[in-house]
């Protein structure tokens, strides 16, 4: 009889602790789908894929960007971040910082001197 007690006050036990595993996982699901993904891209100076590891490395390390693909090609920098942390502002002063201007910021002028001379503005035609 004791073994039988011990056996279903283990059942509820395991029943409780599944139950709380799964109200917290609900509860975790909920907060991130209240993440205000968004979508923008822009247009950001540069010429080659040393500009573009700059570029992508200096958004990605923002808290609350989870994406930031450059294109050379183009020169539209795409990033997908959560826009309760940031504001789109943000993100084109980060680029600039580095010495790569947008439309909206201006480059850094001293981090743009310190820049190879293949990413300078000038550099080749695509500036």
């Amino acid at each position: 009889m004791k073994f039988l007690a011990s056996f279903f006050l283990l059942l509820y036990k395991s029943c409780t602790m599944k139950n709380l595993l799964f109200t917290s996982l609900i509860a975790f699901l909920f907060s991130c789908s209240k993440m205000q993904n968004k979508e923008t891209e822009f247009y950001v100076r540069g010429n080659c894929e040393m500009c573009k590891e700059r570029i992508e490395t200096s958004i990605k390390g923002i808290n609350g960007v989870s994406m930031a693909t450059w294109n050379p090609k183009s020169s539209v920098l795409k990033v997908a971040y959560d826009s309760t942390m940031l504001k789109e502002l943000e993100l084109h002063k980060a680029v600039a910082s580095t010495g790569h201007g947008t439309k909206l910021v201006e480059m850094n002028n001293e981090a743009h001197e310190s820049l190879p001379e293949c990413c300078k503005v000038g550099a080749n035609s695509m500036n």
